[in-house]
Formats: structure tokens, C-alpha cells, sequence
């Protein structure tokens, strides 16, 4: 397959097949407001949940985990457990809600998450990792795909041994973060690692790990031969972003303007606002800073929208900032 029909094809999850990018799980980010935003740029790719634990899943009674709008499909719920403790229970709900595809998180790094021997922490056990993944299976019983993501390794790299035992246990594609847990974010990434994963499965390997854009995408691709791209952080502020790849992957420019970006963070608070209800602009501010970053006098707006007591205030904020904008392209 020649380099530009690899990036035009589908990657296969189980019976489904979806584009080569697809959203990676940020908690507090990737929630329904900016997924339901994502999709007005890229309708088909894969987007996956914000992690949760089953048994909140499990025992939640307002609903709002598994709330979406069912122009967010198709979509993969993440889920983070040590323990078959739930995951009968949340099972059951996050397919009766009409999820497409199950994750369990086996690579985050976050200390209050390795703490409670979730995330990472299971990559440090192998046995009692590969346990929970038969019991999810087992579980799920071809109803959906399930897919496993992981790091180069809890404390010592182990990614190899781990795909391969993921693999046998039946999952059908692996997520890899080629990082140790210390290693967190900002360490180099382990691409010969990530390379070795791939030559040893014959399920589908997606990266994670910061890919900003195409080109970042390609040289990975060129360095592991990785079936499928995560997004994760460049879509903060950028629900556009997936498109702008798949544009570049067909050579084309997809062209972001700063009125793109500040209709874009009208929407989103449109959206929160609808999903959270009147208090929706408190957790907008977290995602607001990086839609007006690129705006004169950047600071002195983003120390204003977040000082914004209300959403009237803040929507009022930003249609004034927009009319300036406009203004000074003329």
C-alpha cells in the first residue's frame, strides 16, 4: 500500500471500520459540548469518551457520563478499574446507551489513578491485567468492539510482552502511549518500542502521543507503521483539528482563521450551556483560554472572559471580541 492510499483507507476496530485519526479521552475536555463540536468538522472519525471509573458508571443515577447527542457517534467509552467489582453493571448501561466500541485505560499516568492501582499502575501486574481483560470480554460478548490502551510500561517498558498478551486474550486493537509512567508527557517517545508493538500484532496499533499535525502523524507513521492516530491535546481550543489532518493527509489547507476560532468558542458555550445547564460557562473557562490565544491583546481578553460572573457576561464578552476582530481585518 503506497503512502498516500494508506491515509485515504480504514482502519478496522472489531466489525467497524473508521478513519486512521481519532480523538483521544481528556479529562474535563473531550466532554459532549467539544465532541458535539468536533463532529461539525469531522463526521466519521472515532471519538472517545473522558475516562470513567466503572463503578461510577455503575452506580450513577443522574445519567450525565453517558448523556451525549447522537450526532457524537461514533463513539468509544473509555472505563479505568483494578477490579471485576462493576464492570458487569457498567457494561450493560454503557452498551445500553448505545456505545460502539469499550476501552479500558491501562496507560494513565495521573498519580491519584495510579494510587488507586488503575491506569498504568495495571501495566506493573500482568497477570492480574490480563485477568480483568478476559473478564471484559468475556462480558461484553461480541456486543461491541474492546480495545486496551497502554504505555511503554509502568515503571520499567513491558509494552512488548503486554500487546502481545492484550492480543491473545482477544482484544481487538491496542492504543499505545510510548512512555513510562514517570515519563508522563514530556519525555521523548519511544518509536522503535512503538515499532517492535506493531511487527508483533496482526490487531490494529494507534498511536497516542503528541500529534499536532499531519506531518507529525506521517513521520510517525514512517518510524512504527501504526495503523491509526490519537488526538488528544492539540484538540483543546481546536475542535477543528482532525479535520485539518485529514485535509493534509488528501493535500489539501484547511484554512483556520481567528473568526473561525472565536465562532467556534460561542458555540462551544452555546453548548455547555445546553449540556450543564446555566452554571455551563464555569467549566467553558477551562477550555476558553486557547480559543482567543491567537486574538490581539490575547491576555488582557482571556484575564476578562475568565473574570465573567455569568454566561450573559461571558456571551457578551465574546460577540464584542468577534465585531472587534472583524473590524481590524477590514
Amino acid at each position: 500500500m503506497s503512502n498516500q492510499d494508506f491515509w485515504q483507507s480504514k482502519i478496522k476496530i472489531g466489525k467497524e471500520e473508521y478513519s486512521r485519526f481519532m480523538s483521544a479521552p481528556l479529562d474535563g475536555i473531550t466532554d459532549s459540548p467539544l465532541r458535539k463540536l468536533i463532529r461539525e468538522f469531522s463526521p466519521e472519525e472515532l471519538l472517545f469518551t473522558e475516562m470513567r471509573h466503572v463503578a461510577m458508571v455503575a452506580n450513577e443515577r443522574t445519567g450525565i457520563c453517558l448523556k451525549y447527542d447522537p450526532i457524537e457517534q461514533s463513539m468509544a467509552f473509555q472505563v479505568s478499574t483494578n477490579k471485576t467489582d462493576f464492570i458487569d453493571k457498567a457494561i450493560e448501561k454503557i452498551l445500553a446507551a448505545g456505545f460502539k466500541s469499550i476501552n479500558l485505560n491501562s496507560g494513565c499516568p495521573a498519580k491519584a489513578v495510579v494510587k488507586s492501582k488503575c491506569g498504568s499502575a495495571l501495566m506493573e501486574d500482568v497477570p492480574h491485567l490480563e485477568m480483568l481483560l478476559k473478564y471484559f470480554i468475556k462480558r461484553i460478548d461480541n456486543r461491541a468492539s474492546f480495545t486496551v490502551k497502554i504505555r511503554a510500561g509502568f515503571k520499567k517498558k513491558n509494552a512488548l510482552e503486554v500487546a502481545k498478551m492484550a492480543q491473545d486474550c482477544g482484544v481487538d486493537a491496542v492504543i499505545i502511549h510510548p512512555r513510562t509512567q514517570p515519563e508522563g508527557f514530556a519525555s521523548r517517545l519511544d518509536y522503535e518500542l512503538a515499532r517492535q508493538v506493531k511487527q508483533a500484532l496482526t490487531v490494529p496499533l494507534i498511536f497516542s502521543g503528541n500529534i499536532s499535525r499531519f506531518e507529525m502523524a506521517q513521520k510517525v507513521y514512517e518510524l512504527t507503521g501504526c495503523d491509526g492516530y490519537m488526538i488528544g491535546r492539540a484538540l483543546w481550543g481546536a475542535p477543528w483539528k482532525m479535520r485539518e489532518m485529514t485535509e493534509a493527509a488528501q493535500g489539501k489547507i484547511f484554512e483556520v482563521t481567528t473568526d473561525l476560532a472565536l465562532r467556534c468558542a460561542l458555540k462551544h458555550l452555546d453548548n455547555n450551556i445546553q449540556f450543564y445547564g446555566p452554571k455551563g460557562f464555569i467549566p467553558f473557562k477551562k477550555q476558553l483560554p486557547q480559543y482567543v490565544r491567537f486574538v490581539v491583546d490575547a491576555s488582557e481578553w482571556r484575564q476578562k472572559l475568565l473574570r465573567s460572573q455569568t454566561e450573559t457576561e461571558m456571551r457578551e464578552l465574546l460577540i464584542q471580541l468577534i465585531k472587534e476582530n472583524r473590524e481590524k481585518q477590514i
